[in-house]
């Protein structure tokens, strides 16, 4: 008579492993690493495994955190390169008027970062249609943007420079005088010399002279031909 098989008993599922803790046999390594630990360190081991699922927890949400700055950041980048590529297709634009329509445009919703590109674009194709009000509100512009660097520096010079086309010589003469308390040794009196002419043409005598004797005082000693035309000035101006 053949045998009745026999049942086995099913085998109990196994429990989902933990998401945070992965697969690990919680108690056997506490007690492995718990050998390990002195008895000085016994409170933060025991904290660290009281607390081992949060801290784990934790590291993920900040590797997540992390994941996503950097996904916003290339989304980004990705967007500023698509914006600077609309930027040159503009810039090609023969027409100076249809260019600054263009530029204005883009400047509504251009990102930071383009910015001065853009404003310095704008002051170009404004001086090329001799458009000085516009020229001069480009280069203010981008010396705001710039702060304290060489490039808001010699957008300021640009500025002051528009403001004597303009024919506000006045403002021109305060912007030069500025720029040539700034200015570095070497063109110092280049700078003197601008304030000098921006406050003749502003009916400043006294400033002239005063700019043009600071000019001279600025000069290399090697320098004798520019200090010649300068003293040259000032003796006009006495007169």
């Amino acid at each position: 008579m053949a045998q009745r098989p026999t049942i086995k008993k099913p085998t109990p599922l196994s429990q989902p492993a933990d998401p945070v803790m992965g697969g690990v046999n919680i108690p056997k390594f506490s007690a492995e690493m718990q050998a390990e630990v002195s008895p000085e360190a016994a409170p933060l081991w025991n904290f660290v495994l009281t607390h081992a699922r949060k801290i784990a927890a934790g590291v993920v949400v900040v590797v997540v955190a992390i994941l996503a700055v950097a996904c916003w950041q290339w989304y980004r980048e990705g967007q500023v390169a698509d914006e600077r590529f609309a930027l040159g297709r503009i810039t090609s634009i023969q027409d100076p008027a249809r260019r600054a329509a263009a530029l204005e445009g883009f400047l509504k919703d251009a990102p930071s970062a383009l910015g001065t590109a853009t404003q310095l674009e704008l002051a170009s194709t404004a001086v090329e249609m001799q458009n000085w009000e516009k020229a001069a509100a480009a280069y203010a512009a981008v010396a705001d943007l710039e702060g304290d660097t060489p490039l808001a520096y010699a957008a300021r010079l640009n500025h002051a420079q528009v403001l004597m086309h303009k024919g506000d010589f006045a403002a021109a003469r305060d912007e030069f005088r500025a720029l040539a308390a700034e200015a570095p040794a070497e063109a110092a009196a280049v700078m003197h010399q601008q304030v000098a002419e921006a406050a003749e043409a502003a009916g400043d005598k006294a400033g002239a002279l005063a700019a043009y004797e600071a000019a001279v005082a600025a000069l290399p000693p090697a320098d004798q031909e520019s200090a010649a035309f300068l003293r040259a000035r000032i003796a006009e101006l006495r007169k």
